[in-house]
């Protein structure tokens, strides 16, 4: 029995003194391969507000509609009426794909 329980103990051990040594290896530096992404580039607020406006205009959904786009550090106010529910959706997701746009306001309303 004493020679199972130091058996056992030495186990504990060993086991606890393998697992505490990978764990510091582990996260020690990146890979040799590993590449940092590239740094998306700045859009200023004209360039956004243009491009926002453009993708809205050219939406079949949304013609004929009278909305308002401003642009603010790359936050996109949105207002204007609109008939439904699903046009706001729409201009929603719309404003979302373009390139650089880190937040949206929407302020629009239906009629």
């Amino acid at each position: 029995m004493k020679n199972h329980h130091k058996s056992l103990t030495l186990i504990m051990v060993l086991t606890s003194t393998l697992f505490v040594s990978s764990c510091q290896k582990f996260g020690e530096g990146v890979h040799k391969t590993w590449v940092e992404p590239p740094k998306k580039a700045l859009v200023d607020d004209s360039t956004l507000t243009t491009t926002v406006k453009s993708s809205l205009l050219t939406d079949p959904e949304l013609n004929g509609l009278n909305l308002q786009v401003e642009a603010h550090a790359g936050e996109v106010i949105l207002s204007g009426l609109v008939k439904t529910q699903s046009q706001i959706d729409r201009v929603n997701t719309l404003t979302w794909l373009v390139e650089g746009v880190k937040k949206v306001d929407n302020r629009m309303s239906m009629k």
